[in-house]
């Protein structure tokens, strides 16, 4: 028998009372890890990067080629163009542009978009992207991979 009655208690032998406390702290472990996460504060924003690995390769690429000019990335279109309707800026409001080419006078030299295969399907889209900065008078360059140096000063600089 693995327990016998004392006096009314209950009185367990050492192998019984060993699982008993083993339990007993188990238990006690698992209570305080779940009350943490319940009353934890939630991390409510992440860390996210800022270009993708196929864009940091073409920005490494427009540095190099244009040593001269100003190198923005994602660059929203509210910070290029504007317009009086608000219905009309909801067109453009949430729209980022991959990189933007400043001279020595921060003037925009050019606009350049990497059309990753995400972009497959959505010309129609991108199209009226570029119409819009167009409009506003910038050049649009889009690349659907990252061009030669000789490639991107001919197109950009002449």
């Amino acid at each position: 028998m693995g327990f016998f009655l004392y006096q009314d208690f209950i009185v367990f032998d050492s192998s019984q009372f060993t699982f008993f406390l083993i339990g007993c702290i188990a238990s006690l472990a698992l209570l305080t890890i779940v009350f943490q996460q319940l009353f934890k504060p939630r991390q409510k924003f992440f860390p996210k990067r800022v270009i993708t690995h196929f864009e940091s390769k073409m920005f490494i690429r427009l540095k190099e080629t244009f040593p001269q000019h100003h190198l923005l990335a994602q660059v929203a279109f509210s910070a290029l163009i504007t317009n009086n309707n608000l219905k009309i800026r909801n067109k453009f409001n949430r729209k980022v542009t991959d990189f933007v080419l400043l001279n020595q006078k921060l003037e925009v030299v050019a606009i350049i978009e990497l059309d990753d295969p995400s972009h497959i399907g959505k010309e129609q889209e991108d199209a009226e992207r570029d119409a819009m900065l167009n409009e506003a008078g910038y050049q649009v360059y889009r690349y659907t991979d990252i061009p030669s140096a000789d490639r991107l000063r001919r197109d950009i600089l002449n």
